[in-house]
């Protein structure tokens, strides 16, 4: 035990070119290797990192697109609706006016047929008054008779009148 507390300088060096044999030994042959292998995995690392930065940009490029897309998809299923409602009310529209000019039209025509027919009944009722004084005056023409007798005459006449 006393040899290792002993100072030799010639074990001191020879020590001294072992490391340095050792350290030269492994700057260039592990040390290169390791730091370059460091490296490639750093720039692997920073690359998976850039990629996937761009995917993400690239994702929300497509989210921001997607919602574009939708919010044009309500707008124009918004307007649809409006246009099929202002289409459903001008089609109300037309029908109703269409429904009150017909029934404008039937009213006028109802109403010409009344008058018409009121006409002809009027007309009907004045050629009967005509036949029935005719026929009272013809009454009265064959038979020259008193005044009440021509009074019954034309009571009798205005009672056949009534019969027909």
């Amino acid at each position: 035990m006393e040899n290792l507390l002993n100072f030799d300088t010639g074990l001191m060096i020879l020590t001294w070119i072992t490391f340095l044999i050792v350290l030269v030994i492994l700057g260039t042959k592990a040390w290169k290797p390791m730091i370059k292998a460091l490296e490639d995995r750093e720039n692997f690392i920073r690359e998976s990192l850039e990629e996937a930065e761009a995917a993400r940009k690239e994702a929300d490029k497509v989210a921001g697109e997607y919602e574009a897309m939708v919010a044009k998809a309500r707008q124009e299923a918004q307007g649809i609706v409006a246009a099929g409602k202002e289409t459903a009310e001008r089609m109300k529209t037309e029908i109703l006016n269409e429904a009150k000019d017909k029934s404008a039209g039937i009213l006028k025509q109802a109403e010409v047929q009344i008058t018409a027919e009121r006409d002809k009944a009027i007309a009907e009722i004045r050629i009967q008054i005509v036949d029935i004084s005719m026929a009272a005056a013809e009454k009265i023409i064959v038979k020259s008779l008193s005044r009440e007798d021509n009074e019954r005459l034309i009571e009798d006449a205005l009672k056949d009148y009534g019969q027909n």
